[in-house]
């Protein structure tokens, strides 16, 4: 999307930019989801080109505009990427890496092999990305209209389901069916359940209550994510005034989203919005989104990050009463003149 931005950075700082899955970059910058061992050379002066692992190798040229190339023994990439630098004429006295990709064992792998001085860039890449393309904007759109119709046919068939697995498997099932896969495993959170924001999803008996359904789909490389809670029963008068009480903290918050506030602002105007139950809201208020299901910004009450147009984000106020129940909505956000909502689905208690 932003390689030669990218490329622009690497020219300032490295010789050349060597970025390995599973890092998201690699597929980013080739505009497409990229599968198996790869890795995207970027050259601060000759054309960026990708090296697969021959498995790999038919599939990715037929996804990828750059120049793509194989390789066959794994264990011997490493000699093989340096012959190739040496080859083209590539400099690798200065290499570019994403460290917070990187892992430990592959990192010292590289200095061995290449005996150069590393530069990070992963703050520069997590810059890059904030603010988001037309064409980026495009592509969640459409994962957010998914996500819709697919919770739409969920809740018409959700009198059938007995188990949180029963609602995980149907949302799965139906985000296939709209050409889309999953941008992380479903949280079906009932009854006490849904006092754990990250709840693992079980075989067992949906419980009366709140339950919170937090779920995204991923359509050409890009996620949605969306939470509603609904309620198994009939709720009591208190309980829809907690879930209103959720329902107009979030709508306020995004109401007050401007370009340049500091995202840990929000965060701390969620918390007031919460009143007394404020102590409840136990994680951020929202993360940014795109390739990543967890992109910047980060708006918590730690972050340094601020609103800027063109960023998508999620709004996601909580509370959560140990060993009773929990209430989440979310929704993604576009900041452009004004915050818009993606994510269309109904917000009022829906009762089953």
């Amino acid at each position: 999307m932003k390689l030669k931005e990218f490329q622009t950075i690497v020219s300032e700082k490295a010789d050349v930019a060597i970025l390995l899955n599973p890092d998201s970059n690699v597929g980013y910058f080739c505009e497409n989801e990229i599968y198996g061992f790869a890795c995207l050379i970027v050259p601060a002066k000759k054309n960026p080109f990708l090296i697969t692992s021959l498995l790999d190798y038919e599939q990715a040229r037929e996804k990828v505009k750059l120049e793509v190339i194989s390789f066959r023994e794994k264990k011997r990439f490493l000699n093989f990427l340096t012959d190739l630098f040496r080859k083209r004429g590539i400099k690798y006295g200065r290499v570019a890496v994403n460290k917070k990709a990187l892992s430990y064992a592959m990192f010292e792998k590289l200095k061995k092999a290449l005996k150069a001085r590393f530069v990070d860039v992963s703050d520069e890449l997590k810059r890059l990305r904030e603010v988001k393309t037309k064409k980026e904007i495009e592509f969640i759109e459409k994962a957010c209209r998914i996500g819709d119709k697919v919770l739409s046919k969920v809740f018409d068939l959700f009198h059938k389901f007995r188990t949180e697995s029963d609602v995980e498997a149907e949302l799965f099932y139906h985000a296939k069916k709209y050409f889309a896969d999953r941008s992380f495993k479903a949280i079906i959170a009932s009854g006490r359940n849904g006092s754990m924001p990250h709840h693992m999803t079980r075989n067992k008996r949906l419980q009366k209550g709140f339950c919170i359904i937090d779920f995204g789909v991923r359509y050409k490389g890009y996620c949605s994510d969306m939470t509603r809670t609904v309620f198994i029963g009939k709720p009591k008068k208190k309980e829809r005034e907690l879930y209103e009480l959720v329902l107009k903290a979030q709508t306020n918050a995004i109401k007050n989203i401007k370009a340049g506030m500091k995202c840990k602002e929000l965060h701390q105007f969620a918390v007031r919005m919460l009143g007394r139950y404020g102590k409840y809201f136990i994680h951020g208020l929202g993360h940014g989104i795109g390739v990543d299901i967890h992109e910047s910004p980060s708006i918590s009450p730690f972050s340094d990050d601020c609103f800027k147009k063109g960023m998508v984000f999620t709004i996601e106020p909580g509370i959560y009463v140990p060993h009773k129940y929990g209430i989440r909505i979310e929704d993604v956000v576009l900041l452009e003149k004004r915050p818009r909502v993606l994510t269309r689905s109904k917000k009022e208690l829906v009762c089953f």
